[in-house]
């Protein structure tokens, strides 16, 4: 990876993101560190297995200081990036996330991304099988998400040859669909990894069951045009919004049904963002941990893990692809989307 990334991905990140496109924070965080990683391995000539240790903390190290969350960062890199969980690699790794976040802290001073969501611990037998059906709600979300952003770049790339028009194309549609936006909710919900949006549901702020729905097909929409089109940023926050909006409507249904009390709500859609993360990144543990500290609610956890297990599996029953190994796999590169999934030659 050529040292200018380091320099350029995060600007056209800040350009992509700032200028309305739908996109999150978290790509050129880990393409920054992978850059510096192949900066340093031009310095030092590392071992292949040392250059993959040290790409984990680059990436590892960028999660934890743009969302102020070591534990996510580590598990990302753990379970992702990096194949060797020997002491030292686990303890390296650790220190570089850990670092990374108190620097952030440091400058921007400590702080959690989402509202926190007030909740009791779930665990009683009944509202966790409530979380294992969110799980299957949200694997089929993912897989919805996995293949509409694949395909609009496919589209896109075999109709539209010329980058630049392509993207200009992209940012055009993306910029009526913010228009809708405004016109349906009065804000512009769909900007950048819409955090404002993902907080107001979790909150309990949007209700509207309608309004919730068009925003969710807006966002998958918006996201897939920018991603798509060439636009420079990455799919983990816009998963918070989808999965966030998908959980709140399973949730307003059980509620309906007498089946979820309404005072899980908020943690329905904490869990709901664990599982949509889980199921279309491969990020089986990091996507609860992050959650967890994006929020600050720690009483979460165990729903948040059983819904990201159940998402997971139930995806990987349907599609052996995330939605960052199936673009390489198309282009004949194939890479396990993580190292608790072997798999054969022929990808099963």
């Amino acid at each position: 990876m050529r040292r200018s990334i380091a320099l350029l991905r995060p600007l056209a990140t800040a350009i992509t993101i700032g200028t309305g496109g739908s996109a999150g924070r978290e790509g050129p965080a880990m393409q920054f560190g992978a850059a510096i990683t192949s900066w340093l391995d031009t310095i030092m000539v590392l071992p292949t297995h040392r250059r993959v240790h040290l790409l984990g903390c680059g990436i590892g190290a960028g999660i934890a200081a743009v969302f102020n969350a070591p534990l996510g960062g580590w598990f990302l890199a753990m379970e992702v990036i990096l194949p060797d969980w020997r002491p030292w690699t686990i303890l390296s790794t650790l220190v570089a996330t850990i670092v990374a976040s108190q620097v952030t802290v440091m400058v921007f001073g400590n702080f959690h991304l989402l509202p926190t969501v007030i909740s009791t611990p779930v665990n009683q037998t009944m509202p966790l099988l409530i979380f294992a059906g969110l799980g299957l709600v949200e694997a089929l979300g993912s897989i919805i998400f996995i293949v509409t952003l694949s395909t609009t770049t496919h589209i896109s790339e075999r109709l539209l040859p010329n980058a630049y028009v392509r993207h200009a194309l992209g940012m055009f549609l993306v910029g009526l669909l913010l228009l809708l936006s405004l016109a349906v909710t009065g804000h512009y919900y769909l900007i950048g990894g819409s955090y404002v949006g993902t907080g107001d549901i979790l909150r309990g702020t949007l209700t509207d069951t309608n309004v919730l729905l068009i925003l969710l097909v807006l966002k998958l929409i918006a996201t897939s045009l920018t991603i798509g089109s060439g636009g420079s940023g990455g799919i983990f926050s816009p998963s918070l919004f989808i999965g966030a909006a998908i959980a709140m409507l399973y949730g307003y249904c059980l509620t309906q049904w007498h089946v979820l009390s309404p005072h899980l709500m908020g943690t329905i859609g904490l869990c709901g963002m664990a599982g949509m993360v889980a199921a279309s990144t491969g990020a089986l543990l990091s996507a609860p941990i992050m959650v967890i500290e994006l929020t600050g609610n720690y009483a979460a956890l165990l729903p948040a893990i059983l819904t990201a297990v159940s998402a997971f599996a139930v995806r990987r029953m349907f599609m052996k692809d995330s939605i960052y190994t199936l673009p390489l796999r198309r282009r004949g590169v194939k890479i396990q989307e993580n190292h608790y999934v072997l798999e054969n030659n022929d990808g099963r």
